[in-house]
């Protein structure tokens, strides 16, 4: 799949700047609500994580090994500030280019966060036949919220300390 048609210099966090604003993250938004499509019957919404892309993660790495055969399967990285990342994607400008440690948001960036992300997954609830969420505390909180804004039923399955347990169970269910 192609690259949404999107450069620039990497994008990062710093006090102060809010980047759900930034002009590069604000045509990542347009560009999914206009072309993203996916006719996968289930989508697993897994966290962003520090290492870019994500796919070299110990989480996402599990997560593909045990689905490896599951072509039903869309997996989406839920991200600040890029909400949701197709697995298609993440070696692309910019979900290959960024950080946003979770840890440096503020109040009124979470509620930005989750406003957004109920555009998105409402996007998505009209593609698939069921979300399934397995996240952190954090993310955990924003897809709750934002479901609960957006009208969607996700099924969230937090993971705490055992995250690798909690994916490799919920993903052999599927």
């Amino acid at each position: 799949m192609q690259c949404p048609p999107l450069s620039g210099p990497p994008i990062i966090k710093k006090d102060g700047v809010d980047l759900f604003k930034n002009p590069i993250v604000r045509k990542w938004y347009d560009f999914f609500i206009e072309n993203w499509q996916s006719k996968k019957e289930i989508a697993f919404l897994l966290p962003c994580t520090s290492i870019k892309p994500y796919n070299r993660s110990p989480t996402h790495k599990l997560a593909y090994s045990i689905a490896k055969g599951k072509d039903y399967i869309q997996f989406y990285s839920v991200s600040e500030p890029m909400l949701l990342v197709p697995r298609e994607y993440e070696e692309c400008y910019p979900f290959n280019s960024y950080d946003y440690p979770p840890s440096m948001m503020t109040e009124e960036e979470k509620k930005e966060f989750v406003d957004l992300l109920s555009i998105m997954l409402r996007k998505i609830s009209s593609q698939h036949e069921r979300i399934i969420a397995v996240l952190p505390r954090h993310h955990y909180n924003i897809v709750s919220r934002a479901s609960e804004k957006a009208g969607i039923k996700i099924e969230l399955h937090p993971y705490g300390r055992l995250a690798f347990k909690t994916i490799s169970d919920v993903l052999k269910t599927l």
